[in-house]
Parts: structure tokens; C-alpha cells; sequence
């Protein structure tokens, strides 16, 4: 497993297709160590979800940070 720290950048509902466009990127470093520790590893790059699902989109909040885990299958 590969674990890596995002920023909700952007969570914008389309109001035709009742989508939601997701946008997450890397923590920058900061003030932090744990986001500086991350940073260092993945300092750019950008995740961008299309979501349909309302209850799950809600759950994504501009500004706040998410644990995103990669795991092969």
C-alpha cells in the first residue's frame, strides 16, 4: 500500500448531470511536519473525480486534507 496526503482544492456540482467534479492535490509544505514529510515525496500532481453519488461528494470539503491510499489488486 502506498499512502499519499490530499487537498480538496475544488467539489462543484454540475446542476444538468447532478455531477460533481472532485479536485484533490498534494498537501504543500507547511507548517507541518507530517505534510512536509509528504510533500517531499509527491510535491505536485492533482487527483480529479467525477461523482455521482451526492451523499459521497458532500463528504469531500474544500480545504480539508485526505488520506488517499493506493493498494494494487
Amino acid at each position: 500500500m502506498i499512502r499519499a496526503k490530499f487537498t480538496c482544492q475544488a467539489n462543484q456540482l454540475n446542476h444538468e448531470t447532478q455531477t460533481a467534479q472532485i479536485v484533490l492535490t498534494p498537501v504543500i509544505n507547511s507548517a507541518s511536519q507530517e505534510n512536509l514529510t509528504f510533500w517531499k515525496a509527491t510535491p505536485a500532481g492533482a487527483i480529479t473525480l467525477q461523482v455521482t453519488n451526492p451523499e459521497a461528494s458532500a463528504q469531500f470539503t474544500v480545504g480539508t486534507d485526505y488520506y488517499v491510499d493506493f493498494t494494487s489488486v
